[in-house]
């Protein structure tokens, strides 16, 4: 199966040690079980750009008679598995055609609306911070790309028990969390 993805950039090798215990609490949860099995799966992201129109307030209007209203664009990834939805901070996307056997591709659990929904609310709480006043979101461009991981299982795999696991990011990109 053909796919857009971004490139892997972790081995096999690294993502065992880090499974292994790179941290005291991983250590802690799974110090007496081994992964037995690292899997590399596929998940399906979407990126999508908004168009933001800025309209100025009512006073800036009534100041300033030839205001007229801005626009610019900003990039949020929403991951398929989770309906998370995350800022790009606008450095460039490195995508590659990948060719992969189909058991390793997860497809999105969550439709287009539900991760335009989730973008749109984040957009408009990032912008309400820095921007104010009165702004409209359109959706300009939306494009669907594979993010690969390693998933560490900890203990034996039977169907209808509850397995320990870890997933780790290959391409090296990272989700940070701002309080």
């Amino acid at each position: 199966m053909n796919i857009k993805s971004f490139p892997i950039k972790m081995d096999e090798g690294t993502a065992r040690e880090m499974s292994e215990g790179g941290n005291f609490i991983t250590k802690l949860l799974f110090r007496k079980k081994t992964p037995v099995e690292l899997r590399r799966v596929f998940i399906e992201n979407r990126i999508m750009t908004f168009t933001i129109t800025y309209h100025p307030s009512i006073i800036a209007r009534i100041f300033r008679k030839n205001q007229t209203p801005k626009t610019s664009k900003i990039v949020m990834i929403g991951n398929g598995s989770t309906c998370g939805v995350s800022y790009y901070d606008g450095r460039e996307l490195e995508i590659i055609d990948m060719e992969v056997d189909p058991e390793e591709v997860q497809a999105s659990d969550f439709s287009d609306e539900a991760l335009i929904t989730r973008g749109n609310a984040l957009a408009r709480r990032i912008l309400r911070r820095r921007v104010g006043g009165n702004i409209s979101l359109d959706v300009a461009e939306i494009k669907s790309v594979y993010r690969p991981y390693y998933v560490a299982f900890y203990g034996t795999l039977v169907e209808g028990t509850k397995v320990r696991y870890m997933p780790i990011p290959a391409d090296g990109n990272v989700v940070k969390r701002t309080f």
